[in-house]
């Protein structure tokens, strides 16, 4: 990154699980705007298992932050519920379970957040080492999305 700003973006969903794609997709489109393309695989899915996660385990709407700075990607998602997420042993034919495991394995940290309204669960993906000068100098930051009344029905 070529400059000291910060570019970040938000958004917030009702509990639907159609929802998770829409998570996926505004990740993906804010790296782009950014420059960052080299973090989208590995963004899409951090943020696919947390926002999974949340809807799962949580309650109520669930918001998505995304922030890039020189340090890296910080995603972040809370909800409403109380219940606190932990690391587990997935049985090897199961087919979830793994969630946080991709987590850490993608990650530089992670950790959460307990809120009086719920909890928020913040990674921070490293950047890749790559030419600061690709980057877009001035990119549109992103910054609210709200999904159709027909993602939430």
């Amino acid at each position: 990154m070529n400059d000291r700003r910060a570019w970040a973006a938000i958004a917030s969903f009702p509990p639907h699980p159609r929802n998770v794609r829409h998570a996926r997709r505004i990740t993906r489109t804010a790296l782009a705007a950014w420059g960052a393309s080299e973090l989208v695989d590995s963004a899409e899915m951090v943020v696919s298992e947390l926002v999974t996660n949340a809807l799962r385990y949580g309650s109520g709407p669930v918001d998505l932050t995304l922030a890039l700075t020189e340090a890296g990607l910080r995603i972040s998602v809370t909800d409403e519920g109380t219940s606190l997420p932990a690391t587990r042993d997935a049985d090897p034919d199961a087919q979830g379970g793994r969630g946080l495991q991709i987590v850490e394995l993608l990650a530089k940290s992670w950790e959460v957040i307990v809120r009086l309204t719920g909890k928020t669960v913040t990674c921070v993906l490293e950047l890749d080492q790559c030419d600061p000068h690709q980057r877009v100098a001035r990119a549109e930051p992103v910054t609210a999305f709200h999904p159709s009344s027909e993602a939430s029905a």
